[in-house]
């Protein structure tokens, strides 16, 4: 059975490894930019704060702040099409609630799409799994037109800047924790194959071992 498990848990993570910071030992190159729409505008950069396995930042102003990506997360991620984005984050306070902002924006290739989660995070670690797939992801704006799946492939391939929102209450007080950022990748067929091989392999093997 070991074996088993270990077959599911290693062969798809060989293949679909992707950009990824858990803040375990430092910031990891992110920042945060604050600024006024248009979310692909450069804003004022600063630095984050590192605590015990996650970063934070408090709101600096009445503009909107979001975390900034380093250069892992940037460049061709075209591979990463109909995969996922997935974040942990925490708030306080969490009233009143702002919600005019996008909580991700990605800026490449001369284009900006955003997309906007169902709900804020909470005072308690909120997970979000962000598709990278179109629907969901608006241009420019969260009013802007519904974004196609070739400009979704578009920005994708050629990455300049990943926002993840800070800015979740209506007025400068509130402190935004972000932990566990990842990019992953649609399982690849030869990957789900060798995967289905391995486990038909030691099937073999446990029946035989068995006497049947």
């Amino acid at each position: 059975m070991r074996s088993l498990m270990l077959v599911l848990s290693l062969v798809p993570l060989a293949a679909l490894a992707g950009p990824s910071s858990t803040f375990d030992n430092g910031a990891e190159g992110w920042s945060v930019v604050d600024l006024n729409p248009p979310y692909d505008s450069v804003g004022t950069p600063y630095s984050v704060v590192h605590e015990s396995g996650y970063i934070r930042f408090t709101d600096p102003s009445s503009q909107s702040f979001f975390f900034e990506a380093p250069s892992a997360f940037l460049g061709n991620l075209s591979s990463y099409f109909g995969g996922t984005l997935r974040y942990s984050q925490r708030l306080t306070p969490t009233t009143p609630e702002w919600r005019d902002d996008p909580d991700v924006v990605l800026v490449g290739g001369g284009l900006t799409l955003v997309f906007q989660n169902a709900a804020n995070p909470g005072a308690d670690w909120t997970d979000y799994a962000v598709s990278l797939t179109a629907p969901g992801w608006h241009v420019g704006s969260l009013s802007g037109a519904a974004a196609s799946a070739e400009q979704l492939q578009g920005v994708l391939g050629a990455v300049d800047h990943l926002r993840i929102r800070g800015e979740y209450i209506s007025g400068v007080v509130e402190t935004t924790a972000l932990d566990n950022v990842s990019i992953s990748a649609v399982p690849e067929p030869s990957a789900w194959a060798l995967m289905l091989s391995g486990i038909g392999f030691l099937g073999c093997v446990v029946y035989r071992r068995s006497g049947v």
